[in-house]
């Protein structure tokens, strides 16, 4: 019996739909920097892979580099998760990013110079790299100084080549420098070139970008012992490809990101055997999951809730072993510092012989550049800025990234590089750096984040393939493989278009459904073409959205 002898016709519930349907979709709102990751995977679901790196590049200049190291707190908010898996957001940006570089792309065209200002940034890394560009997008001229031989800080001197190859970060650093930053490499500033100089070469605003290149040690006996290090420089051995000679047996200490790269570089040594040791419960260890998981593939064992004590010494003053307490419990405390109590008694006691050490327990700042520049310093360590537009104490001087918040990840550095540019240029036309920046001015996803299709057949998120463990430890080869064009067209798919409310005639099909304008969603709408459908009453029954209802009443 057809709707029209029913008397009945079948229309868009507006506000149902809605409520599925958002200003930005979740993942993006997770998202440090913002990036429209629904309309790169679209176009990439489309085939059109320039179009999507070109979506990605409108917030970062490290696409490739994200596609590697970015935690993804993204996909932590993907829809596709209240289903079964998210969507790999990442591997395609990386699979985006990839496809220009297996292409060729061509040398991009400078910005133009359209301003007289300058603006010095100290420190090569993502926040100063970002900022840098930035700026220079806005006509500024732009120099960014960086002690080291190469620019990219962390991405160029201790991120692994197996988890970031070297040649990923000189693309894309390279063409930041193309796009017009002008880059000193060897040219540190402190000693020679202070903050002073900058100013009277007639920089008009400095940005402090500096990281935290130094390595947190430990105070107990024996840390003086030959044959105990820290993480940072045997991580910066490997990246120049030198090897530092530690022995058949290294213990690890610390348990965060670090700790996992520097187990994971002396494995692909030739170490036979690397024991992680911290303070952490196994459920507690800071370390990204899918890291930890690597590194026991690979072979690294891992030891959870211990407390060093003391190094025992061998042979003259080489190190022998590690004595440790077993930890009761741990938590952070009101500044986010990890603290621990001991366990007592029979069974605390525990010891693990070694041949090496490699203490990874965090990261420091070095401000000794800074010489009486006045600048206020937390008690952390780090440089004191305005939380939102990272403004020092001094004008004109601005930091971000690792030597503000603290050692953390990339894409988090990007964010400050961005917020750092604002800040500048807001200076430089003197404009009010706080105007719409702050705690008020969180962006919030409207109501519907938490909605999902109720009927939506499961689709299996596409795998990424690696080397196989065996040829991993034997080289330093990039492990993950990144998708093929097929499957990063398949992966795409899988988006459920949380921006939009297509999904029912995409999944469906319905005959009888057919598209008309819908100024409430700002995009077309299924309707029922009364014509063709047969009344079966089905649809409202299988709309991913619950949106399509039933309205009594006469059909015309």
């Amino acid at each position: 019996m057809s709707p029209k002898l029913l008397g009945e016709q079948y229309q868009i519930d507006k506000e149902t739909c809605l409520s599925w349907t958002v200003e930005k979709c979740p993942a993006q709102e997770a998202c440090p920097i913002k990036m429209d990751m629904e309309g790169y995977i679209r176009a990439i679901a489309e085939g059109k892979f320039k179009e999507a790196l070109d979506i990605t590049r409108e917030v970062t200049a490290f696409p490739a580099t994200l596609g590697r190291v970015c935690h993804h707190p993204c996909e932590e908010k993907c829809k596709r998760d209240m289903i079964e898996e998210p969507v790999a957001i990442r591997e395609l940006k990386r699979f985006a990013a990839d496809y220009e570089l297996r292409n060729m792309a061509e040398k991009p065209t400078p910005y133009p110079r359209a301003r007289e200002e300058k603006v010095a940034i100290i420190g090569s890394g993502p926040a100063g790299l970002t900022a840098a560009l930035d700026l220079v997008k806005q006509g500024y001229g732009v120099t960014v100084f960086e002690a080291s031989p190469v620019a990219g800080g962390m991405l160029a001197k201790t991120i692994p080549d197996f988890m970031l190859p070297k040649e990923i970060v000189e693309i894309e650093v390279g063409r930041i420098a193309q796009l017009g930053v002008e880059i000193k490499t060897n040219t540190p500033v402190g000693k020679d070139l202070t903050l002073d100089d900058l100013w009277k070469q007639g920089y008009k605003a400095i940005f402090l970008a500096t990281g935290m290149p130094g390595s947190l040690s430990l105070k107990i006996t024996g840390v003086d012992l030959v044959g105990v290090h820290t993480a940072l420089p045997i991580l910066e051995s490997a990246k120049l490809g030198e090897r530092v000679e530690l022995g058949e047996k290294v213990t690890v200490i610390g348990g965060g990101n670090v700790a996992i790269d520097v187990a994971r570089t002396v494995l692909r040594w030739g170490v036979k055997e690397v024991n992680v040791t911290c303070l952490e419960s196994r459920a507690e260890m800071p370390a990204f999951e899918w890291e930890i998981l690597r590194a026991v593939d690979e072979g690294v064992k891992i030891h959870c809730s211990l407390a060093p004590q003391r190094f025992r010494a061998g042979d003259g003053k080489k190190v022998a072993g590690v004595d440790f307490k077993r930890v009761e419990a741990t938590w952070l405390d009101t500044e986010g510092r990890i603290r621990w109590s001991l366990r007592e008694g029979p069974g605390a006691e525990y010891s693990m012989d070694t041949d090496s050490v490699i203490i990874a327990i965090g990261q420091a700042t070095n401000l000794s550049y800074l010489g009486d520049s006045g600048l206020d310093i937390s008690n952390r360590g780090t440089i004191s800025v305005d939380p939102y537009t990272l403004a020092t104490n001094r004008p004109g001087i601005f930091a971000g990234g690792d030597v503000v918040k603290g050692a953390g990840t990339v894409v988090e550095s990007i964010a400050h590089g961005h917020e750092a540019a604002i800040s500048i240029d807001r200076y430089l036309n003197g404009k009010d750096i706080k105007e719409g920046r702050g705690a008020e001015a969180v962006r919030r996803v409207v109501t519907g984040e938490d909605k999902t299709p109720r009927v939506m057949s499961p689709r299996e998120r596409q795998a990424v393939f690696t080397l196989p463990v065996g040829r991993r430890i034997r080289s330093f080869e990039e492990v993950e493989l990144g998708f093929t064009e097929e499957e990063a067209i398949a992966e795409a798919e899988r988006c459920l278009k949380c921006k939009t409310c297509d999904l029912c005639i995409a999944a469906f099909g319905c005959i009888a459904l057919i598209w008309e304008p819908n100024e409430a969603l700002a995009t077309k709408s299924p309707q029922i073409d009364l014509d063709v459908c047969i009344g079966c009453e089905f649809c409202p029954q299988i709309c991913p959205y619950e949106s399509l209802i039933k309205v009594k009443g006469m059909v015309k």
